[in-house]
């Protein structure tokens, strides 16, 4: 390194070794590109050339089938001048024919068009190029070609096709046989495919006889007369070897185009053939290499001029890049360890520089993970420049707090870092409560005010992690649990662990879930003071077919957490509304109807439209339905839920805050809000028989809420005791098990025919 930093014309020779270096390994992808092209563009020749042929013999196979035909019906017709004129006008039209002829069982020549003398023709069974080729016709039903040869009557190399006409008994009545001029037929089918002379062209049959050859030269009749030596085929067998061993059993038996590299004594060439089950003939098709390697060569003179520009560029420029190279190194350097818009390092920077904190005999130290809640609401409704500011005036707020010797970092999205020596539960719990309080501070941003949490876990090393891989993750579990809760901190326990897994398998399972409709709802009655049916809360309840029944505390604060609560809740709320409607057609009265509402489905832009749409939709009258939004919800953003809880409120929608007495509400907040009615939590009617503070605490809510005007509710009813001290203290209304478990709609139905049949 030393050496480069004193001679910079030492990189320069390094450069031009890598270039050199990747010159030659892009001379390589292209020469491989080159012969993959060439060997594609081959075989789709080839496919060509099988499928003209097969359709050339099906045709003519079609055509000896009519016309034998005609004269196994007809022996007279070939007696018949006008018929006779019809036919040979037919085969003008087809130049590849010379002609067709009538061969008795014995090979004797009958009858040929064109009024050719048959007298002169040899007998097919006693020639040897065509003894063979017949006496499979005889055998057949199937049309038969025969072997390229001389015919001597016609002074012409031909094709024969024959195919036995049988008469009922299936003995042969005659055989029907054409000749196919070698080069029209064959011939004119590979040149009009292979125009320009590409390849050299070989058509085999399964006895190893040449029946087609072509290398755009003058055609070489030679090669008809004989098979294909065994020495021949025993090298393209040792060829294929080489390339294609598992194919070597099925290789003269192959659907499919095969290629390899054949190296004769002579020269190189690619061959590609493939194999024709249906008329047995081997389809072969070959390029000399050379002429691959002479593409190639042409393609490497172009290449090798634009390497000899490039090197000599990189000469000239190098002395005005040396000079920058400095100062550019350490911009980017920073840039790689910071991050941009905050200006704190980055996640680069903790796994670049991670040596610092865990190194053999290190001290131990706390990693905090920092997590902001309801980030992404300001982000969707007010955009990103806003989310942007606010961030920035957060990394100034903890620059402003950071303790001595520690480190802070960006690790992405609304995630920080901080790395710190302090290492104590009590002080690691008390830096991240200031944390928290520090970045729950209100930002002014454009003149307005607005508010988010922090949700901060800490993992410890070495005790919860050796790498810094483990203490992330581990920090990331404790934030996990913090993030229930919001606006608080944790320190990592083994026991999160199992927590942890099991809500990434509820957030896995969710999506699928949602989209499958796997969730239902459940309802439980709600009665008045006079004992009578008033109304239910609707509850969603998911049954999973690979996690089982998931509690509605598990998956809901999983759907919050990542992002699925509104398309969730937009399920709730359409099967809510569908049961009900049924519900209520079916005894014909209409009563209450409660659904809860998360914090992000109250915050999506077009809810109120949404949800009063549905209900309409429906048919629900809005004095009939209700939505239950939590305290704590109230709290976070009271100023951006104000105006869409008045529009839902025009609407005659009711609005219950539930859960009430578990916040920090304000009296002078709840008198703003349009709200009418509140439900004590559960926790307080639990202990409400036993406890003085919450038979104070219940009588408290129930005075607020009068004197609000607003109906109460307590929930969580399970005897007669709790219900006698509610009655006494004023309360409106009453759900709980005591009067009835959340009610599928059919149940729902049959609780309120029987136990409350009038309102």
């Amino acid at each position: 390194m030393a050496l480069l930093k004193k001679n910079i014309w030492s990189i320069f020779y390094i450069l031009t070794a890598l270039f050199t270096l990747y010159f030659g390994f892009v001379s390589y992808l292209q020469w491989q590109r080159l012969f993959a092209n060439a060997k594609s563009s081959q075989e789709n020749t080839l496919r060509l050339i099988a499928n003209s042929t097969q359709a050339l013999y099906r045709t003519n196979e079609v055509m000896l089938d009519i016309l034998g035909h005609r004269f196994l019906e007809d022996d007279s017709y070939q007696d018949n001048q006008s018929a006779m004129a019809i036919l040979d006008a037919a085969l003008e039209k087809s130049p590849a024919i010379i002609s067709i002829a009538l061969v008795n069982p014995q090979g004797a020549m009958l009858f040929a068009t064109n009024n050719l003398d048959v007298s002169t023709f040899p007998n097919l069974l006693e020639q040897p190029e065509s003894r063979d080729s017949f006496i499979k016709t005889m055998e057949t039903d199937d049309m038969v070609f025969g072997r390229t040869y001389f015919f001597k009557p016609f002074q012409d190399w031909i094709v024969p096709i024959r195919k036995a006409m049988r008469n009922p008994d299936g003995s042969v009545h005659h055989v029907i046989t054409a000749a196919l001029r070698l080069e029209d037929s064959f011939g004119h089918l590979v040149k009009n495919i292979d125009h320009e002379n590409r390849y050299l062209s070989l058509i085999v049959r399964e006895d190893m006889r040449v029946q087609y050859a072509s290398n755009g030269q003058e055609p070489n009749y030679n090669i008809y007369q004989d098979a294909l030596s065994h020495s021949k085929q025993e090298a393209m067998k040792k060829a294929v070897e080489k390339t294609h061993a598992s194919a070597l059993g099925s290789f003269w038996r192959s659907r499919q185009p095969l290629s390899f590299v054949y190296d004769a004594e002579e020269t190189s060439r690619l061959v590609s053939f493939q194999y024709d089950a249906t008329y047995k003939l081997w389809f072969v098709l070959m390029t000399q290499m050379k002429l691959l390697w002479m593409d190639f060569a042409k393609l490497l003179g172009t290449y090798f001029l634009i390497f000899v520009c490039v090197e000599g560029l990189l000469y000239f420029l190098f002395r005005i890049i040396a000079t920058a190279e400095a100062k550019r190194r350490a911009e980017l350097l920073h840039q790689a360890t910071h991050d941009q818009l905050t200006g704190l390092l980055n996640r680069n920077y903790l796994k670049d520089n991670i040596q610092q904190w865990i190194y053999p005999k290190a001290p131990p130290f706390g990693l905090l993970y920092i997590d902001l809640d309801n980030f992404k609401n300001v982000n969707d409704s007010f955009g990103h420049q806003h989310g942007d500011v606010l961030l920035r005036e957060l990394a100034q707020r903890l620059r402003a707090i950071l303790p001595k010797n520690a480190l802070l970092l960006r690790h992405g999205g609304d995630e920080f870092i901080l790395l710190t020596l302090a290492h104590e539960d009590n002080t690691l719990l008390a830096l991240a409560k200031e944390l928290i309080t520090t970045a729950s501070a209100p930002y002014h941003i454009n003149a307005m005010r607005l508010h988010v949490g922090a949700s901060v876990g800490i993992a410890k090393y070495p005790a919860h992690g050796q790498t810094i891989n483990e203490l992330l993750r581990a920090a990331d579990i404790a934030m996990y649990e913090s993030k229930r809760l919001k606006n608080s901190a944790h320190l990592f326990k083994n026991t999160m662990q199992e927590g942890y897994l099991r809500n990434v398998n509820i957030e896995q399972a969710l999506r699928s879930a949602i989209e499958n409709r796997e969730f239902f709802m459940v309802y439980q009655p709600q009665i008045s003071t006079q004992g009578a049916f008033y109304g239910v809360e609707a509850l969603a309840r998911w049954n999973s077919p690979i996690l089982g029944n998931v509690p509605p505390d598990a998956f809901i604060p999983v759907a919050e957490a990542s992002g699925q609560m509104p398309a969730l809740g937009r399920c709730i709320i359409e099967a809510s509304f569908a049961d009900i409607k049924g519900v209520q057609q079916a005894l014909g009265r209409t009563f209450y109807t409660s659904i809860n509402l998360s914090a992000r489905q109250l915050l999506e832009p077009d809810f109120a439209a949404y949800f009063i749409g549905k209900m309409r939709e429906e048919g629900i009258q809005g004095v009939w339905a209700a939505l239950e939004i939590t305290e704590s919800l109230l709290i976070e953003d009271v100023g951006s839920i104000l105006p869409l809880l008045q529009e839902l409120k025009a609407h005659g929608i009711k609005l219950s805050m539930d859960d009430f007495g578990t916040g920090y509400s304000s009296l002078s907040m709840l008198r703003m809000l349009p709200i009418d009615e509140l439900k004590i939590d559960k926790s307080f009617i639990d202990t409400v028989l036993l406890d003085k503070g919450a038979q104070q605490m219940v009588q408290s809510i129930i005075t607020i809420g009068k004197n609000l005007e607003m109906d109460v509710v307590a929930e969580g009813i399970e005897t007669k005791e709790q219900l006698d001290m509610l009655t006494h203290f004023g309360c409106d209304r009453f759900q709980g098990y005591y009067f009835a478990r959340p009610l599928d709609k059919e149940a729902l139905a049959d609780f309120i025919q029987e136990n409350h049949p009038y309102m």
